[in-house]
């Protein structure tokens, strides 16, 4: 009786391995699925990297004299002057007559600099008269700043047939807040042209 129990626990013994083992091949089996799945993801991104080197490779390699871009774009290019040294020395030769601004009969603004009063005995100057007048002129731009132009149109109604008639709004005024046609051809002419990214224009717009 001994030897049947022992027998019994042994193939109970041979059975729970069996199903560990069973359980181990199948997780096994699942990881090797997942690792071949991910290995074939991998291999595709690493074939589209490959495929986006070679196109950027062959990019940079491209200049105005190979293709169809603009001597700007140039960037790896030399940029080695091909000029003779003349044996000149730098700057403005002798003889050269040299410009620069000039003084203008009619400012757009005057600001006179009054003296008060004298700086020697403490005496009032205001009433008066300068012998001489110094002039400095100073060339410079506006500040700039956004104007807001509000637009209303009238809302009627006919007191004969009671019918409701409004006014149109100009053709570019589409919403109820927008920028103006000015300032989107600057803001499209500076990222455009210019190359100034978009987060830097909206900054500055909203300043």
């Amino acid at each position: 009786m001994l030897m049947v129990q022992q027998a019994v626990f042994t193939v109970e013994s041979l059975i729970g391995k069996v199903q560990q083992q069973k359980q181990l091949i199948h997780q096994l089996v699942q990881e090797n699925e997942h690792l071949r799945h991910e290995n074939k993801q991998l291999r595709k991104e690493n074939e589209q990297l490959k495929y986006r080197v070679q196109e950027l490779e062959a990019r940079t390699k491209k200049n105005s004299s190979n293709s169809h871009l603009p001597p700007s774009s140039d960037r790896f290019a030399n940029t080695r002057s091909s000029r003779q040294p003349s044996g000149n020395k730098p700057g403005g030769q002798e003889g050269h007559q040299g410009t620069t601004l000039r003084q203008v009969e009619h400012p757009h603004h005057r600001v006179v600099h009054r003296v008060h009063t004298c700086q020697g005995c403490g005496a009032s100057l205001r009433e008066v008269k300068p012998f001489k007048v110094d002039i400095r002129q100073v060339f410079d731009v506006p500040p700039v700043a956004i104007e807001v132009t509000q637009h209303e149109r009238e809302v009627k109604s006919c007191p004969h047939c009671r019918c409701v008639q409004q006014a149109e709004f100009p053709s570019h005024v589409t919403n109820h807040v927008q920028y103006g046609p000015r300032l989107t051809a600057l803001a499209v002419y500076l990222h455009h042209i210019q190359l100034i990214p978009y987060k830097r224009l909206s900054d500055t717009i909203e300043a």
